[in-house]
């Protein structure tokens, strides 16, 4: 990582040295003292990890593009580490299976995982604000999105009925899962697909219930 894509991320991102060191942990003046460099110039790498995770956040709340050059260069650099960085931030066993062909029970099994998490839980009603963002994105998103808003929000059903709708918003809402959304279309139709699988478990839930 170098000043140059720095300078990119702060332009893009209409961020100014202080906005963008209070999401990297460190201080504005400490990246003006890098921008002052030659363009090519390294940045410590005890700093790229926050770098990534600060834009990480910035595009997931629309203020990156996930399709720029600079974005896809600078992440596609740590994609290595996703797998592990997945797991920890989502709070998966290490053995959970997360491949694609895994089946809609597997994923289910997931999100029961993730939704279970008082944490995980706070964090989606925390972040309420940055939904629309999401349901701009069409029809689809909307509906899937404000589906499993009304089941968190439900007085009628109990914390365990709610874990699966947890779980599937907070893979919307964290920055980092399976398949990061930084890879243009793959990520959000990633995250699409998983709430579709929620949806789908809600939709046949209510249908047993309402015919019982």
């Amino acid at each position: 990582m170098d000043i140059i894509q720095i300078s990119e991320i702060l332009e893009a991102a209409h961020y100014s040295p202080e906005e963008f060191g209070k999401l990297v942990g460190i201080s504005g003046m400490t990246i003006r003292r890098w921008m002052k460099k030659p363009g090519k110039s390294g940045i410590p790498k005890v700093y790229v990890a926050a770098i990534r995770d600060a834009c990480y956040r910035l595009i997931s709340e629309g203020r990156l593009s996930p399709d720029s050059p600079v974005i896809l260069a600078l992440l596609s650099d740590g994609m290595s580490g996703v797998y592990e960085a997945s797991l920890k931030n989502l709070g998966l066993s290490k053995g959970f299976d997360t491949g694609l062909s895994g089946s809609q029970e597997q994923i289910l099994s997931g999100l029961v995982e993730i939704g279970s998490q008082s944490a995980k839980q706070t964090m989606v009603r925390d972040s309420a604000s940055r939904l629309p963002f999401f349901r701009n994105l069409g029809e689809e998103w909307s509906r899937r999105i404000g589906m499993l808003w009304k089941v968190i929000s439900s007085e009628d059903l109990s914390s365990p009925d709610k874990v699966v709708a947890y779980g599937a918003l907070f893979y919307l809402l964290t920055p980092i899962d399976f398949i990061p959304d930084t890879i243009p279309f793959f990520g959000f139709l990633d995250d699409l697909g998983v709430m579709g699988i929620a949806v789908a478990y809600y939709s046949r839930r209510f249908q047993n219930h309402s015919s019982s």
